[in-house]
């Protein structure tokens, strides 16, 4: 009985591989579009209007659990360390302007690392997993000391990260109880509201679910480039930035 019970967390992640994987392209590109949208919403709230909507706040809580999910499950071994330089130097590009944006929102100064910059941190901690030698581990260390400090005051600090890279243990490796358990944990310490961020996750996931459902039969075809997604996120920081400055 104890040992059934032990087993029931893997078999729920199991389960809920099943219903997610394979992603088809299609559905890819839905979740990040509904991401995109709920960056937009959130970002004119906070750069602009000083978090004056409570709601537009709570319907930017979707756009990092959908985005996480969508770099997540296309990121492989394979491709980690590509995957890594390609987001770090499209992370350095777009800091100036994503400084700019956020210079009157009160929480995060010049030198804060963009949600770019975690991205590219979680796509080399990946790398460095494929062989846990001293020298990787010691790298490994010594980034995420890095990360705690540039990232700390935005795009969700280390708990970010770490939910990324649990998220990613689930969908790819062999310890999904462990990583679902880290998961939860940071996703609910990204926020103070743990309740708003606990009803966005649900929220988040129900899209996910319905995505899958509705686009796995498609043709595989696809609705955005695959670089949309990272022209939309400098062209409206671009954009709120000059509103910002002109102010």
């Amino acid at each position: 009985m104890i040992r059934r019970l032990l087993d029931l967390p893997e078999r729920a992640v199991e389960a809920f591989r099943g219903m997610l994987l394979p992603v088809h392209p299609l559905q890819i590109d839905v979740l990040k579009a509904i991401a995109c949208v709920c960056m937009l919403i959130d970002h004119i709230n906070t750069c602009l209007f000083d978090r004056a909507s409570v709601w537009a706040w709570l319907i930017g809580r979707l756009a990092f659990p959908l985005f996480s999910f969508t770099f997540v499950v296309t990121l492989t071994e394979s491709n980690a360390l590509r995957t890594a330089k390609r987001t770090a130097a499209a992370g350095v590009l777009v800091q100036p302007i994503y400084a700019v944006a956020f210079a009157d929102a009160g929480f995060s100064p010049w030198w804060a690392g963009n949600i770019l910059i975690s991205f590219a941190v979680v796509a080399y901690l990946v790398e460095l997993v494929k062989a846990l030698t001293w020298s990787n581990i010691v790298q490994a260390v010594a980034l995420l000391m890095l990360a705690s400090v540039v990232q700390a005051p935005s795009s969700f600090g280390v708990a970010g990260i770490a939910f990324m890279l649990a998220l990613w243990f689930t969908l790819h490796r062999v310890a999904p109880c462990i990583g679902s358990a880290v998961a939860a944990v940071a996703f609910l310490n990204l926020n103070p509201g743990a309740l708003a961020v606990s009803v966005s996750m649900a929220l988040a996931l129900v899209l996910i679910l319905f995505a899958s459902g509705a686009l796995r039969a498609s043709p595989p075809r696809r609705l955005l480039h695959p670089r949309a997604t990272l022209w939309f996120y400098a062209g409206h920081l671009a954009v709120i930035g000059s509103l910002v400055s002109s102010f």
